[in-house]
């Protein structure tokens, strides 16, 4: 029998369900008229999202850092190009230019989120989408978290968990002139807000051409003031207490 895999348990579909009709829908959208033609599938697993841009007329390529899956991958998708290729590390860019780069569920995994960034700004010609687990503020932060080990986790047992102000800033740091937020993101509760619970998971496009499209909303880039040693007039002590929080009750409805 085929080894099982976490990329097809059924907690792990039913997010992946809703973020490849959430795909399918920009595809739609946007395919035509930015002229997207090739496209890279980053932090692949086991190629599903690579599957879902052939079908959709792309030259697909998917990278991913660990060997086994992309040897899974191959398996699967024998149509598809796939690499052994890790986010941080900047020889990533001999993979080359794509058009359209989809980074979903990677991000938020990784010890050096801004480099992993500024590679993808070197692999995106036109377009990214970034899918990332998130804490739920505007204010640019990054939480260093131990991650357990499996291997749809961290390659390093450690990761930079980030907000969703930090995401947009970090992309704009790494050279893409436009940031956007989604008006409407996958189906799936990570992506809405709920009972005592805060949304968990965003969507962001990066881009290099201007988007004027329905589908989105500018995203500033966002600031904390310069000095963060004063006596809390800005309430970031209560932010990150709030923070804090929040990820306990988030981390401990994960391992359930």
């Amino acid at each position: 029998m085929p080894k099982p895999f976490v990329f097809d348990r059924p907690r792990q579909a039913e997010l992946r369900d809703a973020s490849i009709e959430f795909l399918r829908s920009v595809i739609a959208h946007w395919k035509s008229p930015l002229g997207l033609n090739t496209a890279l599938d980053l932090g692949c697993g086991v190629g599903h999202f690579s599957a879902v841009l052939q079908e959709n007329g792309f030259a697909a390529t998917g990278a991913d850092a660990r060997v086994e899956n992309i040897e899974e991958a191959k398996s699967r998708h024998p149509g598809i190009v796939f690499r052994v290729a890790d986010a941080e590390d900047p020889a990533i860019s001999l993979l080359g230019k794509f058009d359209l780069v989809v980074c979903f569920g990677l991000l938020y995994h990784l010890e050096n989120p801004l480099r992993a960034m500024r590679n993808l700004r070197c692999l995106t010609d036109k377009l990214l989408l970034l899918g990332s687990l998130m804490v739920a503020e505007v204010e640019p932060f990054l939480l260093l978290l131990d991650e357990p080990p499996g291997e749809d986790q961290s390659l390093r047992a450690v990761s930079c968990y980030p907000s969703e102000g930090a995401i947009i800033k970090m992309a704009y740091r790494a050279g893409f002139p436009h940031a956007y937020r989604f008006r409407e993101l996958p189906d799936h509760e990570d992506f809405r807000e709920g009972v005592g619970r805060a949304r968990a998971r965003t969507m962001i496009a990066a881009s290099v051409p201007a988007l004027d499209s329905p589908m989105v909303v500018p995203a500033p880039e966002p600031s904390l003031p310069r000095d963060l040693w004063t006596t809390d007039p800005t309430g970031v002590t209560r932010i990150l207490r709030r923070l804090h929080g929040n990820l306990k009750a988030s981390r401990k409805k994960w391992r359930s």
